[in-house]
Order: C-alpha cells, then sequence, then structure tokens
C-alpha cells in the first residue's frame, strides 16, 4: 500500500506544477529573501512586527541596504565635452529618449537654451554645493530670473552618489486593499521611494520634469536608468531590466506594498496583458505582480496594498503611518515636493498629461 501510494504521489507532482502555471491554485508570493543580491546587504533579512499604511500590524521584512548597486557601474550623466556622450533624457518636447551627446545639446541651444561653451566645455554641476542649489531653487518654486542670478541653470545636473545604509520594511504577506491607491494620491516617505530593486537601489516615482526644464536644466539618467537624488541617494526612475531590454519577465523588485515587480516582459518573452490601472495584473500562479515598462509612470502607477515604509540607518520600527522625510521616524519631509508648483520658469516643459 506504501508503495502504491508513493506511485501515486509521483504522478500527482506534474498535475500539480501544470495547476500552479495555469493558476487552478492559489499562488504563492516569491522567496523574497532569496531573491535579493546578498552583496547589497548589509545583514542577512529578517522579520519584524510593523505598522502598515492603512494603521493595520503586519509582519514586515527588515531589508537593509548600502543604497549602491554592486552588479553595475554608475554614471555616465554629464557629458564633459561636446566629444563625450553622457547618459539619457527623455525629452519634453518630441517625448524621445535622447543620449545627452553634441546632437541633443545643440538641439537644446536651438530653443534658447545655453548648454556649453564656445570651445564645448559643457555646463553640469561641478560639486555638491552647485548641486544643492538645484534642490533648493527647484524645492522652492524659485523664479528663472531668481535661479540665474544665484542657483543653477542652463546645466547638465549631476553628482557623485554617497553610500546610505536605508532599511526597507516590505509586507510579508502582501494585502490587496479595496481599491488600489494611484500614485498620485498615495501618502510614503520620500526615503521610501515606490520599492526597491532586488540590488538593493530604490526605485522613485517619475522625474519631475517640469521643475527641472524650467530653469533650463536636465537631470539625465545613466544607461541603468538610474541618478543621484537631493538626498545624495542613487535611485533608479527607470528599470535596469528595461534599459537593458530584458526578456525574462523575472522579478526585478518589490513595491512597498510587498507585491513583486517584474520585467517588462512574461516569463516566456510575451508582452503582458490586461494589465490594470496601475500597471499590475495576477495570472499563471504567479499572484499579483507590477510590470516595469519603457513609457509613463515606468515602475508603477501605485499600489495594490498598504504600504510598508523606509529610514535612514539601521532600525527596527517600522511605523509606515508616519510620512515625513525619515520614513520609520516620522521626520519632515522637502517642501514643494509637487512638480509644477511654486514659481514658474520659461515654458518649454511637459511632464505626464494631469491625471495619469
Amino acid at each position: 500500500m506504501v508503495y502504491k501510494w508513493l506511485m501515486n504521489a509521483s504522478m500527482l507532482k506534474p498535475l500539480f506544477l501544470l495547476w500552479a502555471t495555469t493558476g487552478l491554485i492559489a499562488a504563492t508570493q516569491p522567496d523574497v529573501i532569496s531573491l535579493f543580491d546578498k552583496r547589497a546587504l548589509v545583514k542577512p533579512i529578517t522579520e519584524i512586527e510593523g505598522i502598515l499604511s492603512d494603521g493595520s500590524k503586519s509582519t514586515v521584512y527588515k531589508v537593509v541596504v548600502r543604497s549602491l548597486p554592486t552588479d553595475h557601474t554608475m554614471g555616465p550623466w554629464a557629458p564633459a565635452t561636446l566629444k563625450d556622450k553622457g547618459g539619457y533624457w527623455e525629452d519634453t518636447v518630441d517625448k524621445k529618449l535622447h543620449r545627452v551627446d553634441a546632437d541633443y545639446l545643440k538641439l537644446l541651444n536651438k530653443r534658447g537654451w545655453n548648454m556649453f561653451e564656445a570651445d564645448g566645455t559643457v555646463h553640469h554641476t561641478k560639486d555638491r554645493t552647485e548641486f544643492d542649489k538645484v534642490a533648493r531653487q527647484e524645492l522652492g518654486g524659485w523664479s528663472y530670473d531668481e535661479a540665474l542670478k544665484a542657483g543653477v541653470t542652463n546645466s547638465v545636473i549631476e553628482l557623485q552618489p554617497l553610500e546610505q545604509i536605508v532599511t526597507i520594511f516590505l509586507p510579508k504577506n502582501p494585502q490587496a486593499s479595496a481599491k488600489p491607491t494611484m500614485l498620485r494620491q498615495a501618502r510614503f516617505s520620500p526615503r521610501s521611494g515606490l520599492g526597491i530593486s532586488t540590488n538593493g537601489v530604490r526605485f522613485f516615482p517619475p522625474e519631475p520634469v517640469d521643475r527641472i526644464t524650467a530653469f533650463h536644466n536636465i537631470a539625465p539618467l545613466d544607461p541603468k536608468g538610474g541618478h543621484t537624488g537631493f538626498g545624495h541617494e542613487y535611485h533608479y526612475h527607470r528599470a535596469p531590466s528595461v534599459m537593458d531590454n530584458d526578456q525574462t519577465g523575472k522579478v526585478v523588485g518589490f513595491a512597498l506594498d510587498g507585491f513583486p515587480v517584474r520585467g517588462p516582459t512574461e516569463p516566456d518573452g510575451s508582452k503582458p496583458k490586461d494589465l490594470d490601472a496601475i500597471h499590475g495584473h495576477d495570472h499563471g500562479g504567479l499572484g499579483y505582480h507590477y510590470h516595469v515598462t519603457d513609457v509613463w509612470p515606468y515602475i508603477l502607477g501605485g499600489f495594490k496594498g498598504p504600504l510598508g515604509t523606509a529610514s535612514l540607518g539601521d532600525v527596527d520600527t517600522c511605523d509606515a503611518t508616519k510620512t515625513g522625510g525619515d520614513g520609520g521616524k516620522g521626520g519632515k519631509g522637502p517642501k514643494g515636493g509637487k512638480g509644477g508648483e511654486g514659481k514658474k520658469g520659461p515654458p518649454g516643459g511637459g511632464g505626464p498629461p494631469e491625471g495619469k
């Protein structure tokens, strides 16, 4: 009888796998711990009890990262001269992704900008002091004239990032809310971003292009989709899997609500179908997941469930109801965080249409 039962059990295994891949059984979440690049971790991932953004208590993964990629180099962003090539910038007029090189900088100059000297030297932020001026003028809502006198204009914005120890708290068993929260309505710590890549680098919302180009500046992304933020941290606005044209459909990270983020294709290389308004769906036993894309909002358009949070440093308290600048510690966030607010510079911006 035992032999007969074992035979039947072995026959059930392929049937079980078939049910799993066709969605006829309950899907399971991917193994979060095993998917992270161990080189990105300051310490092993652990579990603690935390408070999510809706006030509910939940077991969360505590993920402590260095916030710098170990699987690729960062940059370039700004070319030193017209003979060099910098990063990539999605133009606010033709909506195309341009390599920041002589051709593109000359195009900007034809629009009345002043991006380089007569000898071909490209204007860019030279140090941390200039970079921080950009932060003050953008977040403070300066006018173009004010920035022309005391800030930074007509430049390529770049800065080498600093290593920062950050703790990300991700719900271990993500749950769907009654309805998804669109990105523009979501409340989360600026420190948290949208979630985190499996290499330990955070995903951030789309760039505030109106606020950047109002001062005749651009802030290119490197070939992996990342650059340095005003907190001097490296982060992604585009997923490396998109920039690399990866077609494996593998999990590339996790959103702040704990649901996985997959590459721009399905595992078989096909284009995702029936994505919802926040760029996610549930099929084939994979469970609910998001897909990154090469169009706005690039990473995800909102959140399926209540959120975890993040804090600067190695911390043990997760309270996502505090949405200030230091995540779980509840500090104050930067002022003027929404694109297009404050005093306006010259025309020529053009981010995503309102409501997307």
